[in-house]
């Protein structure tokens, strides 16, 4: 009779969980997710998901932090899981819930620092996702900047002042530890990057780091006008930064990572544990040079830093 039971119940459980609907995946962005962001985790998602039917349920707060606490509520109320992007959106979404799972792609801090994971092989509670490893990028930065520029002694910090400043530090760390000068930028509002780049050249910094954050990923493109109209060599940590017109940019691909947080998404609905599933760092890092920003901020590329970048935009 417990056998004939347990038979019973599978095809009635199957009947509930097609009478649920589809998965419902929230979405968690400070500023616009748009279209491109949103097409990759639903590519991310199917590839884990096959044909079951999933819908994206996206919360962007348009850069209003007040906005992102309510949305996250809003979310952990309703969804299966919640996609948080950046580390605002992590700490907003790990407020709001410890017990929905969370998939973060978080490239500002550090997830056992913070709390939010015990471990990177054994996270431990509902937060698992993608993290960078801040200290090796800003080494490689500082790295690069020097080969550029041999006597460089003072950097300015570009940063989002609403993300979690792990990078920052790292930064700052890495540079004082050689004898580099430090001097922090925060961008509150998209409208300040002007303002920032005057102050840059009014302290006479010899070049600029321009941190994580997905409103710098949108606003790229302003942000490399400014370095050659300020003549202010730069370097990014996402490969469309030098592709727009920065000098230079070091780290991994954020819209590939995008879709690799979707597909962690699918694996947790499909069945994996937050708790148990490890946090990933990303693989691979692009190098690239803009040879035109070079020309236009009279600079020499040195031929052995070009033998090692990915693509040498010409």
């Amino acid at each position: 009779m417990l056998v004939s039971g347990a038979a019973m119940a599978w095809p009635l459980a199957g009947l509930a969980q097609q009478a649920s609907g589809p998965r419902k995946v929230g979405v968690l962005f400070r500023g616009v997710l748009g279209a491109d962001r949103e097409r990759l985790i639903t590519e991310g998602l199917t590839i884990e998901l096959g044909s079951e039917k999933f819908v994206l349920i996206v919360r962007s707060a348009e850069g209003d932090d007040a906005l992102l606490g309510k949305y996250a509520n809003e979310l952990a109320a309703s969804v299966d899981i919640i996609l948080a992007i950046a580390s605002g959106s992590l700490v907003a979404a790990r407020q709001a819930s410890q017990t929905v799972p969370i998939v973060a792609l978080d490239l500002e801090s550090d997830p056992i620092a913070t709390g939010a994971a015990r471990s990177l092989n054994r996270p431990g509670g509902n937060v698992t996702g993608i993290f960078l490893d801040a200290p090796e990028i800003a080494g490689k930065w500082i790295q690069i900047i020097r080969e550029v520029l041999p006597q460089f002694h003072k950097v300015a910090l570009l940063y989002d002042t609403h993300l979690d400043q792990t990078q920052l530090k790292s930064g700052e760390n890495t540079a004082r530890n050689i004898g580099i000068e430090t001097l922090r930028f925060g961008i509150d509002r998209v409208g300040e990057f002007r303002t920032a780049f005057n102050r840059a050249v009014e302290e006479k910094v010899d070049a600029m780091l321009v941190h994580s954050s997905p409103i710098f990923v949108d606003q790229a493109p302003v942000i490399a006008e400014l370095s050659l109209e300020f003549r202010l060599p730069s370097i990014g940590l996402f490969p469309i930064y030098a592709k727009v017109g920065g000098l230079i940019s070091y780290g991994p691909n954020n819209f590939e990572l995008i879709k690799q947080a979707g597909g962690i998404a699918g694996k947790i609905l499909r069945g994996a544990k937050p708790a148990e599933f490890p946090i990933q760092r990303p693989i691979y890092v692009s190098f690239l040079i803009n040879m035109r920003a070079a020309k236009l901020l009279h600079l020499t590329i040195p031929p052995s830093l070009s033998a090692l970048a990915d693509e040498v935009i010409e």
